[in-house]
């Protein structure tokens, strides 16, 4: 879908026990309760710890004109239909949104457009999707501009454009298969940005003055003689540090071969666990333990929408700690407090039945 549209610190130890752990099956049980709803194909998301909320993004549901070709020639239709929405926790909660009209496409397949936000070093910053070309964004007129980009949120919802990573992949094409720009994953560092570009197969970092550069292209795996896209799907830092990159991997039909990488500051990528399908996001808790989100357990062209979030323990062990009621996730993040947030039904075509979950894992 995506490529279509060891010493003994907690953080060492769970690196070490990624490499080396079996995975188990076991459920932790906890709450998994509807905190919002009627969002409208909600992705990415992230605790924002200045004003003590989730932050939501919705990628919208396109609209009817104007159109363009955009990848495998597959018309994609713009409209300014795009949102992030805040959920503040509470006795009764609070939703709204605070950034509407931003940029947003549909194809055949998808809804793309806002996919990831981070709220972190004093600013809200985010990444669009497009799923096509320069002749594909130029084709949708000068409102699509934010496509392929990265930005910042100001305090009045507007949308300014950081990073052109279209024009990046347009003039550099690292991974030859096409000239495809569809970011999913973005994550604040001192300076900048660092962008999981799903459509290029890298891994970019965009700089707040806007220049762009690959950090590290993410290699094909081979698997039964063929080559498998790796299209990385999201970038998180992690206790330890170091950056972590989840594969969704290029086939929906190829079942467990999704990998998640490590990527050291200064260092290539190495692959450090495997046997997933289709990560489409990574978070840590507060005990340092990865939370991997799977899109569907059984593969995206699957009629079983079920998704899965893991745990992987210090010892490398996998607990399952949600599966019911998980229909397609699209992204998870933690708050101090250990209550994990996830969004639902990411893959709904615009409809507006996506939805804010919240799980309060039982004690671990």
């Amino acid at each position: 879908m995506l490529r279509r549209l060891c010493t003994a610190t907690v953080a060492t130890a769970m690196f070490c026990g990624l490499m080396t752990g079996a995975a188990s099956q076991a459920g932790a049980g906890g709450q998994l309760d509807v905190v919002a709803d009627n969002l409208v194909t909600p992705r990415g998301l992230t605790w924002d710890a200045h004003a003590g909320r989730v932050l939501v993004t919705e990628a919208g549901r396109g609209g009817p004109s104007p159109c363009a070709p955009g990848v495998g020639g597959y018309p994609a239709c713009f409209g300014a239909t795009g949102a992030i929405t805040s959920y503040t926790p509470g006795k009764k909660g609070r939703t709204e949104r605070i950034a509407t009209g931003l940029p947003s496409v549909i194809n055949e397949f998808s809804v793309l457009g806002l996919h990831d936000i981070d709220a972190s070093h004093g600013r809200i910053s985010v990444v669009f999707g497009l799923g096509g070309e320069m002749a594909t964004r130029n084709g949708l007129g000068p409102a699509a501009r934010g496509l392929a980009q990265t930005g910042t949120i100001d305090r009045k919802g507007r949308l300014h454009p950081v990073g052109d990573l279209l024009a990046f992949e347009q003039r550099y094409n690292p991974h030859r298969a096409d000239v495809n720009a569809n970011a999913y994953g973005v994550v604040r560092v001192p300076g900048g940005t660092l962008v999981a570009e799903a459509g290029g197969n890298d891994i970019l970092s965009v700089t707040d003055d806007g220049s762009v550069r690959m950090v590290a292209l993410m290699p094909d795996q081979i698997v039964d003689g063929k080559p498998l896209e790796s299209v990385p799907s999201t970038i998180v830092k992690g206790p330890d540090g170091a950056f972590y990159i989840s594969e969704y991997s290029g086939e929906p039909t190829q079942l467990g071969k999704a990998r998640i990488w490590r990527m050291a500051p200064g260092r290539k990528p190495v692959v450090v666990t495997s046997g997933f399908t289709g990560i489409i996001d990574l978070a840590f808790d507060r005990q340092g333990r990865m939370l991997v989100l799977e899109l569907a357990e059984k593969g995206f062209d699957s009629p079983d929408r079920t998704g899965r979030l893991v745990r992987v323990e210090r010892d490398g062990r996998r607990t399952v700690l949600a599966r019911e009621g998980l229909e397609h996730p699209g992204g998870v993040t933690v708050a101090p407090n250990g209550d994990i947030y996830l969004t639902n039904r990411t893959t709904s075509l615009g409809e507006a039945d996506g939805q804010l979950l919240r799980l309060r894992p039982g004690r671990s």
